[in-house]
């Protein structure tokens, strides 16, 4: 009699990338997330604004906020992952749910820096969502539904990798624009993602989940789409917080 169980990651568990072949499609990927940054900057209105000696407040606040609802709604499609991620590898879902453990509750050092900014709980989270976390969102829902999880694991890979690329060098900044003592939670978001190696975390998730030469094709357009949506949410931040200002100042 044939045992008709299936999806529960027990068939195929040896990667298909040995070590030396994972660390080689990393670098590859990597250098592709360094030229999307590159081209990030040159063609989203402001993407350096935060790095800058004058951050503008409504910009700042803004994003704070927005930032607290990503990870609030994209942490519920970030779970239903785990279930889809454990189907197909044991070793990934429980990598994948250690980093989820960590990251699960960093709403709160976001809503903590707004407190600081004198903007409450409640007034943060009055504010609606852009229309690009909602798609965000979205994309995550269809992604598991229709195409597996390994999208929604590039995500993590793309923003683990940038973060601890690039925020340190923002945090420096804010601490002379917006004051060392106002930004400790973004501090503490940063040390986790760096002090738990968070990039190369996720990463081990996405080596069990690739199986395929064609799941190597489809991380590499993940990220393209990753991007193109990140880059929606801010030229989105810009029109509502910058835009006006400088047509006036204009």
């Amino acid at each position: 009699m044939q045992n008709r169980v299936k999806n529960v990651g027990y068939s195929n568990r040896i990667p298909y990338l040995n070590a030396n072949e994972s660390r080689a499609l990393r670098q590859e990927i990597d250098a592709i997330i360094d030229r999307q940054v590159d081209d990030w900057y040159n063609t989203v209105p402001h993407a350096a604004h935060l790095e800058g000696h004058n951050v503008d407040t409504e910009y700042y606040n803004r994003h704070l906020i927005e930032t607290a609802w990503r990870i609030r709604l994209l942490r519920v499609s970030e779970s239903k992952a785990l279930a889809e991620i454990a189907k197909i590898s044991p070793e990934a879902a429980q990598i994948w749910a250690n980093y989820e453990c960590e990251e699960m509750l960093h709403d709160e050092l976001f809503l903590q820096d707004l407190e600081k900014a004198n903007i409450s709980r409640k007034q943060a989270m009055s504010t609606e969502p852009y229309l690009s976390t909602k798609l965000l969102t979205g994309y995550f829902s269809y992604l598991l539904d229709h195409e597996g999880p390994l999208g929604v694991v590039a995500y993590s890979y793309l923003v683990e990798y940038v973060n601890v690329k690039l925020e340190p060098r923002k945090l420096d900044a804010l601490k002379v624009s917006v004051g060392e003592d106002n930004i400790v939670g973004q501090v503490l978001h940063s040390h986790t993602d760096i002090n738990d190696d968070h990039p190369g975390e996720v990463w081990s998730a996405l080596r069990f989940l690739i199986k395929d030469e064609s799941d190597i094709a489809a991380l590499k357009r993940y990220l393209q789409e990753h991007q193109r949506i990140l880059a929606l949410y801010f030229t989105e931040l810009y029109e509502d917080t910058l835009a006006h200002k400088e047509s006036t100042a204009a």
